[in-house]
């Protein structure tokens, strides 16, 4: 990841090829296809000048060995090239010898006993928040061993070369920040990955040292003045090997990689987009690097100044993701958890269901702002783009607060509808208007949060148009006018959305309550802006807009009382059922499953009706809506085995077809009836039956309409 640096502003510039005269237009000043013409001119130029330079850079290929020897020659003060090649080894010895003496004065008595204990691989220190005290400790603790060597080294180096020349003091100092760099990426990636790993951090360092080689080797004969050509192609060639190192390294251990990036958490836990930059970092990483080494290529042959390497310039995205993540995080756990000590392993952070989940969402988010941020700075985006990256900062800069704040609303108002309790769903195949519904406050919150959500996004859009320079007064005004028009032309939907809002003000119907609606009944699932979906107990999903209501029968309020008829023939005493009912009554109130569900207990209402068959005796009990069903079927049985234990017959419904005394249809009077007589009977008992059809259904609606 370490970038070898072009050809400076020292570097020889290669004269540009001079765009031919552009042919005579034939068209009218400033017609299109003047214009076309002469665009299509200066890229032919160009293409043919770069071309040019790219050959003129190719064919000093093989004069790369003698251009570095005859540099090292000319530059030597013995006129040897060997010189500074002593000069190297003198001073990484020394570096050596100063790197010694700081491990054995500084670092094992005084660093090792600061720091605090390196946590091995299984002991829970891969999490980011319980390794960053002592992430920067170390940092610092190390960056003051790497100021020691190199002073120690730079003093002997003063003594042992009294009388340096300017490339000899150049060289020294090359080496000095090529020695300190090497240490730096060996820092880095001893902070940034995790103990067990001990291998990719070997391998990932051991390619950054590589690149550091390269680079200051380019660096240091570019300083002695070696030819723009050669020396332009020494430092592509450099830079492809940086670049084949680095990505080597990662596609190795491309698997670790992943388990770091994990931190002991399953995929399953992850967000969306954390899945996506586990599947995507390894290919964003090589286009990073390959892009990176074609702005390279393309500014050595056109011979323009590398100002900031852009390969170098991936630690320092690195770098930013990871202090500001590690920062943030530990943070959070401080913030949340203050008295509690740092957890072992990260938390999963896919579902955000609190405040700290929602801070590490965001820590995230802040790494990958600050790895833009650098990335733009790094390619120097705000210059080659004008004020592009400045509105892209701050677009992100405003979305980020719009996510913050809707999370946050949104957790708060989860957390009020989680403190109201849950909501009992529809049971498939029962009869309906079951307890259970939610709160008035958990009913409204859905539609509030739908509510912010959309005033945070239009918030947002509104002020991205502005920060963008886009006037939007227009805007308003004509919202305005099309707001008019759409009023006009959906009159329906405006209808359905104040009759919702004002039956959801009068508390008309709640989440989980069983209502009925004309012809249709069913169980609140879903209240939307417009309308609700009703849910039947035997499964038929109704969505019903609010305008379209004119009658609303909630069943799921407060009490229900439940009554049942009983038939009982014309023999039976009244009182003495009434007596055994009521007792009855008593003994379930004294059931412990039963009788909690009784508000009142159950009772004899006596005879309602008379029958020819039969007396209408009549039972009631109240409960809780949703109770009845299972209190109605236990009082049926119950009721089954009084009635046959005390001798209480139920009615049959019977019909009496009685023939004049004087004559019959087939004889005489008081012979028995014939076949005639039988058909006459059947008639009339069929006649009776269709009779009392219209009364048992207009009972049953009754009956239908009280539950």
């Amino acid at each position: 990841m370490v970038l070898l640096p072009a050809a400076g502003a020292s570097a020889q510039a290669i004269s540009t090829v001079a765009p031919s005269p552009a042919p005579a237009a034939t068209a009218a000043p400033g017609g299109t296809d003047d214009m076309m013409m002469k665009m299509l001119s200066e890229g032919q130029d160009r293409m043919a000048g770069f071309r040019g330079k790219l050959a003129q850079r190719l064919r000093a290929t093989p004069d790369i060995p003698s251009a570095i020897v005859a540099t090292l020659t000319a530059q030597s003060p013995t006129g040897h090239p060997g010189h500074f090649l002593r000069v190297i080894g003198l001073i990484i010895a020394l570096l050596a010898v100063g790197h010694t003496v700081q491990h054995v004065f500084y670092e094992r008595p005084v660093a090792r006993r600061l720091l605090p204990h390196r946590d091995g691989p299984k002991s829970g220190g891969s999490d980011l928040a319980a390794r960053f005290p002592g992430l920067v400790a170390r940092a610092l603790m190390t960056a003051v061993g790497m100021i020691l060597a190199s002073l120690i080294a730079f003093g002997l180096a003063t003594a042992l070369i009294p009388d340096p020349t300017p490339m000899t003091e150049k060289t020294v100092i090359l080496v000095g920040v090529g020695y300190l760099l090497v240490w730096a990426i060996s820092l880095f990636w001893r902070l940034v990955l995790p103990p067990g790993v001990d291998r990719l951090r070997r391998d990932l360092t051991a390619s950054g040292a590589v690149g550091v080689a390269l680079m200051t080797g380019t660096i240091w004969l570019e300083a002695l003045g070696m030819p723009a050509d050669p020396h332009a192609v020494l430092v592509a060639l450099f830079g492809l090997l940086t670049v084949l190192a680095t990505v080597g390294a990662l596609y190795v251990h491309r698997r670790t990689v992943d388990s770091v990036l994990l931190a002991g958490r399953g995929a399953e836990t992850l967000a969306p987009l954390e899945r996506l930059g586990l599947r995507l970092w390894f290919p964003v990483v090589v286009s990073y690097l390959g892009c990176a080494w074609a702005a390279l290529v393309n500014r050595l042959i056109l011979g323009w100044p590398t100002e900031l390497p852009l390969l170098l310039g991936a630690y320092a995205v690195a770098g930013a993701i990871f202090a500001v993540y590690a920062t943030v995080t530990y943070a959070t756990h401080r913030l949340f958890h203050p008295r509690r000590a740092l957890p072992s392993s990260p938390p999963p952070v896919a579902a955000l269901d609190s405040y700290e989940a929602l801070a590490r969402r965001v820590a995230g988010i802040l790494a990958a702002a600050a790895g833009v941020t650098v990335t733009l700075s790094v390619w120097n985006i705000p210059r080659m783009r004008g004020d592009a990256a400045e509105h892209l900062i701050s677009i992100m800069a405003i979305s980020l607060i719009g996510y913050v704040v809707h999370q946050s609303i949104r957790i708060w108002i989860d957390r009020r509808i989680a403190e109201e309790g849950p909501v009992a769903g529809t049971v498939p195949g029962d009869e309906g208007g079951g307890h259970g519904s939610a709160s008035r406050l958990a009913t409204l919150l859905p539609l509030v949060r739908n509510f912010v959500l959309l005033s945070i996004v239009g918030a947002v859009l509104v002020t991205v148009l502005m920060d963008l320079g886009v006037n939007i007064a227009p805007l308003f005004a004509g919202a305005g006018i099309a707001g008019i028009a759409i009023g006009f032309g959906a009159q329906t939907l405006i209808r359905d959305i104040f009759s919702g809002a004002f039956f959801l003000i009068d508390d008309a119907f709640r989440k989980g309550e069983y209502i009925e609606i004309g012809a249709i009944r069913g169980t609140v699932e879903k209240i939307s802006v417009r309308s609700m979906q009703l849910r039947h107990h035997r499964g038929p999903l109704h969505t019903v807009p609010f305008g379209e209501i004119h009658q609303l029968t909630n069943y799921s309020r407060d009490w229900v009382i439940m009554k049942l008829p009983l038939r009982i023939t014309y023999d039976t005493d009244v009182e003495k059922v009434r007596k055994h009912i009521k007792q009855l009554g008593q003994a379930l109130l004294e059931d412990p499953e039963l009788g909690p569900k009784f508000l009142q207990p159950l009772k004899s209402q006596g005879v309602i009706q008379m029958e020819d068959s039969a007396m209408i005796l009549r039972v009631k009990f109240m409960t809780r809506p949703g109770d009845q069903w299972d209190v109605r079927k236990r009082v049926f049985q119950e009721l089954h085995a009084l009635f046959r234990r005390e001798g209480i017959r139920f009615a049959h419904r019977e019909v009496t077809v009685r023939f004049a005394g004087e004559a019959t249809v087939n004889g005489p009077a008081g012979s028995p009836p014939g076949d005639d007589a039988r058909t006459l009977a059947a008639g009339a008992v069929l006649h009776s039956l269709d009779e009392d059809a219209p009364d048992a259904g207009a009972a049953a609606g009754r009956h239908k309409s009280a539950l």
